[in-house]
């Protein structure tokens, strides 16, 4: 027997990375959680994967840094991209070879009935024409994979299909169902009675694909009295010895299945031989083509709005660094999708630019209510997300460094005011960031400090930021905070730190049919127009008032 063969793994590149990942992941789920809601992961999981949206998040949240890994699920996407026709094939005999293999193969040896074992084949034939639709498929497509995971699965397939085992079951499966397709037409049982002519015992005599010729009335009954058939099974008897009745047909099909133990046996060995694990390692592989066929249709849908989604390029974990042009907010995507549904969205969702590098690795951002100051900070978070997930990320270029982790803080509207018991948990949430976050971290806040008085509000963020270029974090602050965004080139002069902190704002653009249109750029924070474009754009106007009521 040649060396058993197993589905390839598309998520890594070898056992030992699948091993570091599973690792990671485990100890960043003793971090913070906080960015998975904020960043609202769990919708983009059932997005790309509404089966599977368990396996797709993790895959989120373990934030691989590893370069090798994120390329190999690059290469498998684009793969996907470039050759549509193997999402169809491949998901489809995939997909019917694991309900095979967890409905059918698995009780090959279990069948209790001639139509159960007729059913065991059919399951048998399905198993071998998957294997082969997806081997001729892998054949005539081979040249144009990219990945290396992709060709050793066409090499995999090709060396199922052109095993010993696999022509052999093949060519037995046919016979089989070829001797059944006639029809088991009789069964010949043996039976003894008492004295009082009651059946008592019976067992297994012989099966033919013929019927029983019917002779004379009684010929067939007593043709053969005084020559007591041979049985080929065990007796079984009606009475057990509690005074109550047996089962005679179950017992009597299990000997005719011990009769041909030994081929069933060889089948089922046989099948297995293909699978390391059977049923675990086709649905493993079943949830990872769900997640790449997933990413692809995404890609391709965002595309088809007049949006851009791209392969990222990875940069050294130590640059630190990320320049994406194009950026938008996936979450803001789906809302904006949801509200019309078939109609572009190019003139509708406003791109940014993004650059973390030595000129600025923290910004602090300001601007108009509804500004889009959120969506923003959340875009950034979803790139980085995406990008260490190994997928195209949503903007039309981008150039990043992996980060160790994203931590985020963004209050929900209710909590935020004068309240007590908030602002201490703002203090034991910050307390768990600083003590974990390193400079190779992601920070994303949105609104923080906001559960306090004014003045100790500015204290506090001025402190936490001045924490943040000292650490060497690098992210985003969305605030209201006037006073620190003013104060960033002061804090960079009496900090010591490789984290340049930058004002940045929102900026308003009226289009002719005066929408307003929002941008991010980097500039010194205004002294007012924040809450004036919101109140002016629904019509409260003082001098409107006054020439209303006749003052």
């Amino acid at each position: 027997m040649s060396e058993e063969k197993h589905l390839v793994d598309l998520l890594y590149p070898s056992e030992e990375k699948r091993r570091q990942h599973l690792d990671r992941g485990a100890a960043l789920a003793k971090l913070p959680q906080d960015y998975v809601t904020n960043l609202e992961l769990e919708q983009l999981a059932r997005l790309i994967s509404p089966e599977y949206a368990l396996n797709a998040q993790r895959i989120f949240t373990q934030l691989s840094t590893d370069p090798e890994t994120l390329n190999f699920r690059l290469d498998i996407l684009e793969d996907f991209l470039e050759v549509p026709a193997l999402e169809a094939v491949l998901y489809e005999n995939v997909h019917k070879m694991y309900i095979n293999e967890h409905v059918n193969i698995q009780k090959l040896g279990l069948a209790d009935s001639f139509f159960a074992l007729n059913q065991r084949f059919e399951s048998l034939r399905t198993y071998i024409e998957c294997v082969t639709k997806c081997h001729e498929f892998c054949e005539k497509y081979k040249e144009k994979f990219r990945s290396k995971a992709l060709k050793e699965l066409a090499d995999y397939f090709a060396s199922v299909y052109n095993s010993d085992y696999f022509e052999e079951v093949k060519k037995e499966t046919d016979e089989c169902l070829s001797i059944l397709a006639k029809g088991v037409r009789s069964v010949t049982v043996g039976i003894n009675f008492d004295d009082m002519m009651r059946p008592v015992e019976a067992m297994l005599l012989s099966v033919s694909t013929d019927k029983i010729k019917k002779k004379g009335k009684f010929d067939w009954l007593f043709g053969r009295v005084g020559d007591g058939g041979r049985a080929i099974g065990k007796t079984h008897s009606l009475y057990n010895e509690n005074g109550g009745t047996n089962d005679l047909e179950a017992p009597l099909f299990r000997e005719l299945k011990d009769v041909n133990a030994e081929y069933i046996s060889h089948l089922d060995t046989a099948i297995r031989a293909y699978f390391k694990k059977s049923t675990e390692d086709i649905l493993t592989f079943e949830t990872q083509l769900s997640f790449y066929i997933g990413a692809k249709k995404l890609i391709e849908a965002v595309r088809a709005r007049g949006l851009s989604m791209c392969r990222p390029k990875y940069l050294p974990m130590e640059e630190r660094r990320m320049d994406a042009k194009g950026v938008f907010d996936l979450s803001f995507y789906i809302q904006m999708v949801a509200a019309d549904p078939m109609g572009s969205l190019k003139n509708k969702i406003i791109t940014n630019d993004c650059r973390f590098d030595d000129d600025g690795r923290f910004f602090v951002l300001t601007g108009a209510n509804n500004g889009g100051k959120t969506t923003y900070t959340r875009a950034i978070g979803i790139i980085q997300v995406f990008a260490q997930a190994g997928l195209y990320v949503p903007c039309e270029s981008c150039e990043i460094s992996p980060v160790d982790y994203i931590y985020t803080h963004f209050p929900k509207e209710e909590e935020v005011g004068l309240n007590t018991s908030r602002f201490t948990q703002e203090c034991k949430q910050f307390k768990e960031t600083i003590d974990t976050a390193t400079k190779y971290s992601m920070l994303l806040l949105n609104e923080s400090i906001q559960s306090t008085t004014p003045t100790e509000c500015v204290y506090i963020a001025t402190e936490l930021t001045k924490i943040f270029r000292c650490v060497g974090v690098r992210g985003v602050y969305a605030t209201h905070l006037l006073e620190l965004a003013k104060s960033l080139d002061r804090l960079n002069e009496e900090v010591e730190g490789d984290t340049k902190l930058v004002s940045i704002v929102t900026t308003v653009d009226t289009t002719d049919d005066n929408r307003r249109l929002y941008r991010i750029e980097r500039a010194e924070p205004q002294e007012f127009g924040y809450a004036r474009t919101i109140y002016e754009k629904f019509g409260v106007s003082f001098e409107e008032v006054r020439k209303r009521v006749g003052r």
